[in-house]
C-alpha cells in the first residue's frame, strides 16, 4: 500500500467516529437544497416582491436546519472550544441586523434580511457541527460539485440551443453574454473561478482514476463558459486566488497544480474561437426576439453538434494528459523536484514563478495586438480594455463613494435591510441606476453599519484563521476541504466587487464552507481552561435554547409572510381574469396587506384599483381610502418611488395643488436625480403663480417664482456635474427638463 493510501485510510478512520443519524439527515437536506436551490433564479434577492416566493421557501428550509442543530445541540454542546465560541459570534451580524431594524430605511426588508442573515448564520453552525465527519463532510462536496457540473452543462445546453431558460444567455450591447441559472454574467463568472480551481484540485488529489476522469473532463467545459461570460473582474481574481491555494499544496502538487492550469486554457483557448462562432449563430436562431419566441434546435443540428464535438475532444484531450501525466510522469517529477522541495524557500518557488508569468501574460494581451488577434474578437476587447479607467471600474468606484456617504448618516447599525435601494438615489453622484451596490462589504456597511461590518470581517477572518492556522499544525487532518476554502474565499474576492452575495444560492455556498473549514478541526480547537472549568448544568442549554426559540420564532414568522405572498398571487391571478370586479379582489388583498403590513406591494395595488374606482365614480370617500392605504405604506417606506408618485397621482386627480408641491418637494430632496420631479414641480409652480396673479396675491407670486428660480439654478448645477464626469464613465439616465418645462420656466421667469 502506497503511503498516500495509508495516509488517507488513517484520516478516515479518524473521522468517520462521528458519522450518526443526524449528520445524514442534515447532510441530505443540504444536499437537496443545493442540487433545487439555482433553478429559481439562483434565488436572487433584487428587494423585489418578484423574487420573494422562491426565497421564503429556502428561508423555512434554514430556519428548519437551525432548529434542528438547536435539537442536536441540545445534549451535546458545551462551551470548551473555539468552535462553541465561534458559533457565538456567528449570532452577532443577525443581532446587530435586527438592532438595525428598530429605525429602518425600510420596514420591510429590514426584517427580511433578518431572516436572510439568520440563515446563513444556520448554514454556517451546522457546517461547524455536521460537518466533522468525513462522511458527511464529503458528501457535502460531492453535493456542491455535482450541483456545479449541472449548472455548468444547463448552461452549455443553453449556449448550444438545447433548452432555452430566460436570460441564460444575456444580450448585452455588444452580444450575448453566458449567465447561466443567475441569469447574470459577472455573477455566473465568479462561480466558475471558484469551481474551475475547486476541479483542478480534485483532477491533481483524486487517487481513484475515475474520479480524476471526471473532474478533468469538466476543465475545458468550466474554462469555455468562464470566457464566454467576457467578465473582466473576475480575470483578475484567478491570479489571486490561484496564488492564495499554491502554499496548502505540496511542492510537486503546485508544479503539476499550475501544469494542468495550462493545459486546461491552452487547449480550450485552441477551440474557443470556433466555439463562438457557432455559438453567435446558434443564438440568432434559438434566442427570443422581437418577432420571434424562443425556439431550441435539436442536438443533431450541424452547428451544436459541431460544437458539442469540438468541445468533448477538447474535454477529452485535457483529461487524456493529465491521466497521462499522473499515471506516468508524476513519479519523475516528483524525483526531480525532491531536491528542489527541501529547500526552505521552496514553497515560494512555484508562487513567484506564477506572478512573472502573470504579469508576462498581463504585458502581452494588454500591449500586443497580434496575441490579442488569436483570440475570439469579443474577448480581445474585453481584455483591450481592460483597465481602471473603463466605465464599469469608475461606475463601481462611484457606487462604493455614494455608500461611504451613505454610511456617515448611518455610520454605527446602518440603515438596516434594504437601505441601499431605498436611500442611494439622495446620495449617488450621478443619475446611475443600481439597486446594487456591486460590493458585498458596501452592502453590508450600508445595511448594519461599522459595527454589523466588524461582526462580519470577524466571523469571516476568524474562520480563515483557524483554517489556516490548523492546516498548517495538523498535517494528518489534511485533505478535500480545502475546496471549501477555495469555494469560499473565491466567491467572497469577487463579491467585494459585485453583488455576488445578493444570491442567496452563492451566499449559502460561501457560509456553508466557512463552516465546513472549521468542521475537520474542531477537536483540535478544545480550550484546555475551559474543559476543566465548571459550569452550572443549566448553562449547556443556553446556547441551544437561544437559537432553537429564534427558529420557532422567525419560522412563524416566515410562514405568515409566505402566506401572505401566495394570498396576494392567488388575488392577482383572479383580477387577470377576464371580468373580474374591483370588488371581489378589494377583501382579498386587504387580507394579504393584514398579514403583512410593511410588504408596500400590496398596498399599492390597493391603491392602483381605487384609483380606477375614484376615476370612475369620483367617491370622496374612495379617495380618502386610497390615501390612507398610500400614507401606511409610507410609514414602513418613507423612501418609495412609486408611493410618492401614486400619492402625486392622487393629488393632481383631485386639483389639490398645494398638496402636490409639498410631495414634489418631497421628491426633488429624496430623488434628486429624477428630472420628472423637477419637470412636475417647475409646472406645479407655474400653476401656483398664476392663480396668486389672478388673487393679486403679490407676495405669494414672488416667493413661488424664488422657488422657481432655485428649482432652475439646481437643474443648471447638476448638469454642469455631469459634464465634469470622466469620458469613460457613463452617465445614467437622462436629466434635462422637458420642452414644456422649459417654456413654462423661461416664460415664468421673464416675467419677473
Amino acid at each position: 500500500m502506497s503511503a498516500r493510501n495509508k495516509s488517507t485510510n488513517s484520516a478516515t478512520s479518524l473521522f468517520t467516529t462521528n458519522f450518526s443519524f443526524w449528520n445524514g439527515f442534515v447532510v441530505a437536506g443540504i444536499a437537496l437544497f443545493l442540487l433545487i436551490s439555482p433553478y429559481y433564479r439562483a434565488l436572487f434577492n433584487g428587494y423585489s416582491y418578484s423574487f420573494e416566493n422562491p426565497i421564503y421557501k429556502a428561508l423555512f428550509f434554514g430556519l428548519t436546519l437551525l432548529l434542528f442543530t438547536a435539537v442536536y445541540l441540545v445534549k451535546r454542546w458545551k462551551l470548551d472550544s473555539y468552535r462553541d465560541i465561534w458559533a457565538i459570534i456567528a449570532l452577532l451580524p443577525p443581532l446587530i441586523y435586527w438592532l438595525s431594524s428598530f429605525n429602518p430605511v425600510s420596514g420591510y426588508y429590514a426584517n427580511f434580511m433578518i431572516f436572510v442573515i439568520v440563515f446563513y448564520t444556520a448554514l454556517f453552525i451546522a457546517g461547524m457541527y455536521f460537518a466533522d465527519s468525513v462522511r458527511a463532510r464529503k458528501l457535502i462536496e460531492y453535493s456542491l460539485m455535482l450541483t456545479s457540473y449541472i449548472i455548468v452543462l444547463s448552461g452549455l445546453l443553453n449556449l448550444f440551443g438545447q433548452t432555452y431558460y430566460p436570460d441564460a444567455l444575456w444580450l448585452a450591447h455588444d452580444g450575448y453574454r453566458l449567465t447561466a441559472v443567475f441569469q447574470y454574467s459577472n455573477t455566473y463568472a465568479g462561480f466558475l473561478v471558484a469551481l474551475f480551481l475547486a476541479s483542478l484540485y480534485y483532477a491533481s488529489h483524486c487517487i481513484r482514476w475515475q474520479a480524476r476522469l471526471a473532474h478533468s473532463l469538466m476543465l475545458v467545459p468550466i474554462w469555455i463558459s468562464f470566457m464566454l461570460t467576457y467578465s473582466r473582474g473576475a480575470i483578475v481574481i484567478i491570479p489571486v486566488m490561484v496564488l492564495a491555494i499554491l502554499p496548502f499544496l505540496r511542492f510537486t502538487r503546485q508544479v503539476t497544480y499550475i501544469l494542468y492550469i495550462g493545459v486546461s486554457v491552452l487547449v480550450a483557448m485552441a477551440v474557443l474561437g470556433s466555439i463562438t462562432t457557432k455559438a453567435d449563430a446558434i443564438a440568432l436562431l434559438v434566442q427570443p426576439m422581437a418577432d420571434k419566441q424562443a425556439d431550441p434546435i435539436s442536438l443533431f443540428n450541424s452547428l451544436p453538434l459541431q460544437s458539442w464535438g469540438l468541445l468533448i475532444a477538447a474535454s477529452a484531450v485535457v483529461a487524456g494528459i493529465i491521466l497521462l501525466i499522473e499515471a506516468k510522469a508524476y513519479r519523475w517529477i516528483e524525483a526531480k523536484t525532491t531536491k528542489l522541495a527541501s529547500h526552505k524557500w521552496s514553497f515560494i518557488a512555484v508562487p513567484a514563478i506564477i506572478v512573472i508569468l502573470c504579469v508576462l501574460a498581463a504585458g502581452s494581451l494588454l500591449g500586443s495586438s497580434a496575441i490579442r488577434s488569436l483570440l475570439p474578437a469579443k474577448i480581445a476587447e474585453r481584455f483591450e480594455n481592460l483597465n481602471f479607467q473603463q466605465h464599469s471600474v469608475q461606475e463601481r468606484f462611484t457606487f462604493y463613494k455614494d455608500g461611504l456617504r451613505l454610511s456617515e448618516d448611518y455610520p454605527l447599525l446602518g440603515g438596516g435591510g434594504g437601505a441601499w435601494q431605498s436611500l442611494f438615489e439622495q446620495y449617488q453622484n450621478n443619475p446611475y441606476w443600481s439597486r446594487q451596490s456591486h460590493s458585498y462589504f458596501v452592502q453590508v456597511l450600508v445595511e448594519s453599519g461599522w459595527v454589523g461590518l466588524t461582526a462580519l470581517v470577524l466571523l469571516i477572518g476568524g474562520a480563515y484563521w483557524f483554517y489556516v492556522r490548523s492546516y498548517i499544525r495538523h498535517h494528518e487532518r489534511r485533505g478535500s476541504h480545502l475546496v471549501f476554502f477555495i469555494f469560499s474565499l473565491a466567491l467572497l474576492m469577487h463579491s467585494a466587487i459585485d453583488f455576488d452575495m445578493s444570491f442567496l444560492f452563492i451566499s449559502s455556498i460561501v457560509f456553508l464552507s466557512l463552516g465546513c473549514m472549521i468542521a475537520p478541526f474542531s477537536s483540535t480547537l478544545k480550550i484546555p481552561r475551559l474543559q476543566n472549568r465548571k459550569l452550572p448544568m443549566w448553562s449547556k442549554y443556553v446556547y441551544p435554547a437561544v437559537i432553537g426559540l429564534t427558529a420557532i420564532v422567525l419560522l412563524v414568522i416566515t410562514i405568515q409572510n409566505n402566506s401572505a405572498n401566495q394570498l396576494y398571487n392567488q388575488t392577482m391571478r383572479q383580477a387577470s381574469q377576464q371580468g373580474a370586479k374591483v370588488g371581489d379582489v378589494l377583501p382579498m388583498v386587504d387580507k394579504a396587506i393584514k398579514r403583512s403590513p410593511d410588504q408596500t406591494t400590496f398596498s399599492l395595488t390597493k391603491a392602483s384599483w381605487l384609483k380606477q374606482v375614484y376615476n370612475s365614480n369620483k367617491n370622496d370617500e374612495v379617495f380618502t381610502q386610497a390615501l390612507l392605504t398610500l400614507e401606511q405604506a409610507k410609514k414602513h417606506d418613507p423612501n418609495n418611488r412609486s408611493i410618492i408618485a401614486m400619492q402625486l397621482e392622487f393629488y393632481q386627480l383631485n386639483n389639490q395643488l398645494s398638496a402636490s408641491i409639498e410631495l414634489l418637494e418631497e421628491g426633488m430632496n429624496k430623488f434628486p436625480w429624477d428630472i420628472q420631479f423637477y419637470d412636475k414641480a417647475i409646472l406645479a409652480y407655474g400653476e401656483s403663480i398664476k392663480e396668486a396673479d389672478t388673487k393679486q396675491d403679490t407676495s405669494s407670486s414672488t416667493q413661488y417664482k424664488a422657488r422657481l428660480s432655485e428649482i432652475a439654478q439646481e437643474v443648471e448645477r447638476r448638469t454642469a456635474q455631469l459634464a465634469d464626469l470622466p469620458p469613460e464613465q457613463q452617465q445614467g439616465r437622462s436629466f434635462s427638463l422637458s420642452e414644456p418645462a422649459q417654456e413654462s420656466l423661461q416664460m415664468l421667469l421673464a416675467s419677473k
